[in-house]
């Protein structure tokens, strides 16, 4: 006999019996054995097809009715990850550009308070001093006293400042 589906040099090779390999037998059935119910649920693999792809069988299955092939439910959890990301990035971008504003805001009344102030290097504004060489003035005194100098005097100096705080602010006694 010859077979067409195998090859010639294996059809000349004789079998033998392996004593250390057991064939499978029959199984011994229970006394209680029960042949399957005619009520089980169809196969899966003749379900119906699913309606969001036809090409698919629906064999996932919930108990609200919602039925798809495992693929159609990865291909919407990614579609829904996507959409997610999407929203998340743009979000983040709507955040940057309202924390960008508020900065522009805050910088141009910065700006209105103080036009220059910040445009330019230079951050620590002090007056223009004007100092005459040989006369000091203290801005306490009155404009026609002469100006105090530095000096022995040092005692009338203070009394000339009290002076002119009680002047400027007017007497206040304490007591």
């Amino acid at each position: 006999m010859h077979d067409e589906r195998s090859h010639p040099l294996l059809q000349q090779t004789p079998l033998s019996v392996n004593p250390f390999i057991d064939l499978p037998k029959a199984p011994n059935l229970p006394h209680n054995y029960a042949s399957l119910p005619p009520t089980l649920p169809p196969s899966i693999l003749q379900s119906a097809p699913a309606s969001s792809n036809p090409e698919l069988p629906a064999y996932v299955t919930s108990s609200s009715g919602f039925a798809a092939h495992p693929t159609t439910i990865i291909a919407q959890n990614k579609g829904l990850l996507d959409q997610l990301d999407k929203q998340r990035s743009e979000a983040e971008k709507k955040v940057n550009a309202w924390e960008q504003s508020i900065a522009e805001r805050e910088l141009a009344d910065k700006r209105r308070k103080a036009p220059g102030w910040l445009d330019s290097e230079q951050h620590l504004l002090q007056p223009a001093k004007q100092i005459e060489p040989q006369q000091q003035t203290n801005l306490m005194d009155e404009p026609g006293l002469p100006a105090v100098e530095a000096g022995p005097e040092k005692d009338r100096s203070v009394d000339d400042l009290g002076a002119a705080m009680d002047k400027a602010f007017g007497r206040s006694e304490m007591g």
